[in-house]
């Protein structure tokens, strides 16, 4: 369902607003992640324009208020002056410009060191221990792929835990992994070529890699490197409450229930095939409803 009309009332302690509807006052909850976006541009007597679930209520206080999906639009019509505080389709397009604007893009994805099963406390420092990733040009068409294990420079081998989520014994790991140093030679040299886009899911990922260079001894690259965090987009663009994960999202997208398998590479292409199927969402909206409803 979709209302516009003026802001007749606000209590942002509940996060409650009432939107004037003919002769009756409706109310309507806010997420936090929404909250925290529009609350400075709520005042009695701005327009607002959302869509909402005429399903979905929710009690806060003394007011039953159905829960927003999206807002569309948020003005502010003075005597002399038209203020547009936000409006999403202007956004959604320009979003669309961003991404398809990245040139050569790098689909990347780690995996890092765990600690054992009996662990506690804190003090463990996580690192790199497997790199994936995909590099494709302007025009889609794949310019190179990249798949390793790296050997960790303060715990030589593998925790059960790790072994576990891998898939993968400590013995086949010391028997393919190749020294950091030369992962680091590795990605210097493709960033140095080819100047991509980096599109990581998260940002775990961002910050254990440059944490690798102070841990190594190594020039940091950080000043060569330019992220995308794809899961932040995603959960911004959508309204989430909750970060989407990115194999429910593949599924959703792809209407595939394939089981995942936690490997760097084959997590970088899923990567690449949901940043492709979020860009047609974002035209199409096919997914939108399916997604709000998963992670919301």
């Amino acid at each position: 369902m979709r209302i516009r009309g003026l802001i007749h009332m606000i209590e942002l302690d509940n996060k409650i607003i009432g939107i004037k509807n003919y002769k009756k006052i409706d109310f309507f909850y806010f997420q936090n992640s929404q909250m925290s976006v529009f609350k400075r541009y709520l005042y009695i007597g701005n327009w607002i324009d959302i869509e909402y679930d005429d399903s979905k209520m929710i009690r806060r206080g003394p007011y039953s208020a159905y829960v927003i999906s999206y807002v569309n639009r948020l003005e502010a019509h003075g005597l002399h002056d038209h203020i547009v505080y936000y409006d999403k389709k202007e956004i959604t397009s320009s979003l669309y410009e961003f991404l398809g604007s990245l040139e050569n893009t790098m689909f990347l994805d780690l995996e890092m060191t765990m600690p054992p099963y009996n662990f506690k406390g804190k003090g463990f420092r996580t690192e790199v221990i497997q790199a994936g990733f995909i590099i494709f040009d302007k025009y889609g068409e794949e310019i190179m792929r990249y798949r390793n294990f790296i050997e960790p420079s303060i715990t030589k081998t593998l925790s059960k835990r790790a072994e576990k989520f891998l898939g993968i014994t400590n013995e086949e790991f010391e028997a393919n992994r190749i020294p950091y140093i030369d992962f680091y030679n590795d990605f210097k040299e493709v960033i140095d070529k080819y100047n991509p886009a980096i599109i990581v899911y998260g940002r775990n990922d961002i910050l254990v890699l440059n944490d690798s260079y102070l841990l190594h001894n190594v020039p940091s690259l950080k000043d060569k490197t330019r992220y995308v965090n794809l899961c932040q987009i995603i959960k911004t663009h959508y309204e989430l409450r909750n970060d989407p994960g990115l194999f429910k999202l593949f599924q959703i997208y792809y209407d595939n229930e394939d089981i995942q398998v936690h490997d760097a590479f084959n997590d970088s292409e899923v990567t690449a095939k949901v940043f492709e199927a979020f860009r047609e969402d974002i035209l199409y909206k096919t997914k939108t409803k399916e997604i709000k409803e998963c992670f919301d």
